[in-house]
C-alpha cells in the first residue's frame, strides 16, 4: 500500500501553479484560517460586534489613548454609544464630510484628512483644521493631501507632487507661524514618476515617499538644508496609501500593480530592496485588480494583527493575511472572509477594530482575545497530490488526519472538475491510533479538502495538523 503524507500546512495559499503540479504542504484554498507556528492551518477568531453608531451621521473612525473617535461635520451629535467620541472636523465651505481616508496619531492625539463633499481634502489635528496658508491644499488647490507621518517631531503630508512638513512641535504650523523647520519638497524635481504621491512610511532611519511607479528614500533632517535624497527606486510603488504597513523596523509592505512587495535592506549597507513578498498570491491580486475601480484600489489598507504579527491586507471584500514566522521558517497567506463589509480597520490597545457601515466590530472580544465558534467554517484545500506518479491509476483506500475540533473531510478527484468533490467524513479527533477513514475512489490524483464544523471550546480553535492518503496501485494498469 502506498501512502501520501502531508506533514504540515507551511506553504499556505499558493495559486503560482496549476493545481496538479502544486506541492505538496501548500493550499488551493485557504480561507477563514491561517497558518500558525506550528505549520498548523488553524481557524480563525470571530469578529465581534461592539457598537451601533447613529443611521449615516458619522464618518471614519480612529483610535487614540484617550478612546475610539468617529467623525462628522456637524459641532455635535446626539446617540453617539458610551465607549465612543465624536470628533468635528469641517471644511471651510461647510461641506458634508463624505469620508476620512486617513488618520494618525501627533502626540498622542488624532492628525487625519477629511474628505468633503465639494471635493476638498483638508488636514486636521485634534479637530483643528490646519489654515497655514503654505499646507496643502491651500498653498495649492491641486496639491490634495494623500498621506501622513509623524516623524522626528513634525507631522509630514504628502499631497501632489509635493512633501509638506511642519514645524517642529507644532502640526498646524507649515511655515506662516513662529515655529522653525517647515519645508515644501518638489519630489517630481528628484524622480521621473514622483508628480503624483501616495503615501509615505518611515524606512529605518530614512523615510521611503511612494507614488505609483516610484519609491525615493529620504534622509529627513529636523533642519530642512540637511535633507536629502539616498535612493531611487523604479518601476515600483504604492498603489493605495493605507496599504503601507511597516512591518517591523526594517521592512515596509505595499500593494504594487503586480502585488503585494516589500521593501527591505539587502544588505549591511541598508540599501533598500524590494522582495516579492506576496508571490504565492500574486496572481489572485493581479486578477483583482486588473478589473477594480480605482477607489476599491485606493481604499486597500493594511495593519499589523498585534496578537501574532500577521500582516493583514484588506483589498475589496476579502482581508489577506500574511502568517510571517521566521524562526518556524513560515511565510504563508490564506484570506478572511469577514461576513461583512468591511471601510475601515486599526489597531487600538492591542485590539484590531473595524467599522461596517455604521457598526463596529473587534477581531476577538473587545480585550483582543480570541473567540472561536461554529459560524466561522474555516476551509482549506491541498493540491491535487500523486505520490511523484502522476501518470498512475490509484485506488483510494483510507484517510487518516492530525486534527483538534471537528471538521469535514471531503475529497477531489476530478482534475477537470475542481469544484467537485465527495464527502468522506466528519471527525472530532485525529484517527492515527484509531481505525482508519475508510472511502473508496480510483484517480491519478487526490486534493483533500477540510471544513471545520466546530472549534475545539470557545477558546481553542479548530486546527488540521497533518493528514494521509493511503492507497493501492491499479491491479489491472500494473498487469497491463
Amino acid at each position: 500500500m502506498g501512502t501520501i503524507w502531508v506533514r504540515s500546512f507551511s506553504g499556505g495559499l499558493d495559486v503560482r501553479r496549476i493545481a496538479e503540479t502544486s506541492a505538496g504542504g501548500t493550499l488551493l484554498l485557504g480561507r477563514d484560517g491561517h497558518i500558525n507556528r506550528g505549520e498548523e492551518f488553524e481557524q480563525r477568531s470571530t469578529f465581534q460586534q461592539q457598537y451601533v453608531l447613529p443611521l449615516g451621521t458619522t464618518k471614519g473612525f480612529a483610535g487614540t489613548p484617550a478612546g475610539i473617535f468617529v467623525f462628522g461635520h456637524q459641532a455635535s451629535q446626539t446617540g453617539i454609544p458610551a465607549g465612543v467620541s465624536y470628533q468635528q472636523i469641517a471644511a471651510p465651505s461647510g461641506a458634508a464630510l463624505v469620508a476620512v481616508p486617513y488618520a494618525t496619531l501627533y502626540q498622542g492625539k488624532l492628525l487625519v484628512l477629511g474628505e468633503f463633499a465639494d471635493g476638498t481634502t483638508y488636514v486636521f489635528y485634534d479637530g483643528t483644521r490646519v489654515s497655514d496658508v503654505n499646507a496643502p491644499p491651500n498653498a495649492n488647490p491641486l496639491d490634495v493631501p494623500t498621506a501622513l507621518l509623524t516623524y522626528r517631531q513634525k507631522a509630514f503630508v504628502t499631497a501632489g507632487a509635493s512633501l509638506y512638513n511642519s514645524a517642529i512641535l507644532d502640526p498646524l504650523d507649515f511655515g506662516a507661524g513662529s515655529g522653525v523647520g517647515t519645508a515644501v519638497i518638489d519630489m517630481s524635481t528628484h524622480a521621473e514618476g514622483a508628480e503624483a504621491l501616495t503615501g509615505i512610511a518611515r524606512y529605518d532611519d530614512f523615510a521611503a515617499i511612494f507614488s505609483r511607479n516610484v519609491i525615493q528614500i529620504w534622509f529627513l533632517d529636523p533642519d530642512p538644508a540637511l535633507s536629502r535624497q539616498v535612493q531611487v527606486l523604479n518601476n515600483t510603488g504604492a498603489l493605495a496609501p493605507r496599504s503601507i504597513t511597516q512591518f517591523g523596523d526594517g521592512d515596509v509592505f505595499y500593494l504594487d500593480r503586480s502585488g503585494v512587495r516589500s521593501l527591505r535592506a539587502r544588505d549591511s549597507s541598508n540599501s533598500a530592496a524590494t522582495t516579492d513578498i506576496g508571490s504565492a498570491i500574486d496572481p489572485l491580486l493581479r486578477g483583482y485588480l486588473d478589473d477594480a475601480d480605482p477607489s476599491v484600489m485606493r481604499a486597500a489598507q493594511g495593519l499589523i494583527e498585534p496578537r501574532d504579527g500577521r500582516f493583514w491586507l484588506l483589498l475589496g471584500g476579502t482581508i489577506y493575511v500574511l502568517s510571517f514566522f521566521r524562526a518556524s521558517k513560515v511565510s504563508a497567506w490564506t484570506t478572511y472572509e469577514p461576513g461583512f463589509t468591511v471601510d475601515s480597520m486599526f489597531v487600538r490597545d492591542e485590539v484590531v477594530w473595524l467599522r461596517s457601515g455604521d457598526t463596529l466590530y473587534t477581531f476577538g472580544d473587545i480585550n483582543g482575545a480570541p473567540v472561536y465558534d461554529s459560524s466561522v467554517q474555516a476551509e482549506c484545500w491541498l493540491p491535487y497530490l500523486d505520490a511523484d506518479q502522476p501518470f498512475r491509476g490509484k485506488n483510494l483506500e483510507a484517510v487518516d488526519a492530525a486534527l483538534r475540533g471537528e471538521w469535514e473531510i471531503r475529497i477531489g478527484m476530478d482534475l477537470a472538475a475542481p469544484e467537485v468533490s465527495d464527502l468522506v467524513a466528519r471527525v472530532d479527533a485525529t484517527t492515527y491510533n484509531q481505525q482508519r477513514i475508510r472511502t473508496r475512489g480510483k484517480a491519478t490524483h487526490f486534493s483533500l479538502r477540510f471544513k471545520a464544523r466546530a472549534p475545539a471550546s470557545p477558546t481553542a480553535p479548530a486546527i488540521i495538523s497533518s493528514c494521509v492518503m493511503h492507497f493501492e496501485r491499479d491491479a489491472q494498469e500494473d498487469s497491463g
